[in-house]
């Protein structure tokens, strides 16, 4: 994936999404009180806020008992989240055998509990480490043909590789910072939006919605023109 194929999907995924994620996913991803808790002593409170984000983030009718359900997986959770805990996706060793491991039990951890299957476990995996974990819908996983615990594995060891390919793109711009702070700063969002989220806006605009994965030859021509 290249810097600019990056840029657009978040772009579009600003303008199709904005106001939604705005208010559900942002105020999350950005508390980090709140991520500390989910990686050390989540309470039920927290629990009950991921299920609002669910519930307005596609998950309609995710059951009233979800945050219970949660709460009660959390002691076998525990240790696979520890372990996690300082990894993220451009540097995580996905040939480690207790990381993939760890990745695949928290999954079917969740995958037991949770309403929704691989899309909803991802998404909340996604905010116990919002540095590694990306998240994944039913059209995502098609594309990528990966599906369940070990898949998800595989998806995120692709998910790498996009990731550096960004990376190294964005440094041969010679761009300043960082490509997460630099798109966040130019879209307005008032904390950085974490590549991984990124990465997903651009698979759900290119792949879910169809979008062109890259700005259109005919608008990019109106910038070259004179």
């Amino acid at each position: 994936m290249t810097f600019k194929e990056l840029a657009w999907g978040a772009f579009i995924f600003k303008f199709k999404a904005g106001l939604n994620d705005l208010s559900y996913y942002q105020p999350l991803a950005s508390d980090k009180e709140f991520l500390i808790r989910l990686q050390t002593e989540p309470l039920l409170e927290d629990f009950k806020n991921l299920r609002n984000f669910l519930v307005h983030y596609g998950v309609h009718t995710a059951p009233k008992n979800l945050a219970q359900q949660y709460a009660s997986a959390w002691p076998r959770l525990e240790p696979h989240i520890q372990r996690l805990s300082k990894e993220c996706l451009e540097s995580c060793d996905f040939n480690d055998h207790q990381i993939q491991d760890d990745i695949s039990d928290a999954f079917c951890i969740l995958l037991n509990r949770a309403w929704g299957g691989d899309t909803v476990v991802s998404k909340v995996l996604h905010f116990f480490n919002i540095n590694l974990f990306v998240m994944i819908d039913s059209e995502i996983s098609f594309r990528f043909k990966k599906y369940g615990p070990r898949g998800y594995v595989e998806f995120l060891r692709a998910m790498q590789r996009e990731t550096i390919e960004v990376l190294d793109d964005y440094r041969k711009l010679g761009l300043p910072g960082r490509p997460e702070e630099f798109l966040s700063r130019n879209l307005n969002y008032k904390n950085i939006r974490p590549l991984t989220k990124l990465i997903d806006d651009y698979n759900w605009i290119a792949i879910t919605q169809k979008w062109p994965g890259t700005p259109p030859d005919w608008l990019l021509n109106l910038f070259d023109r004179k």
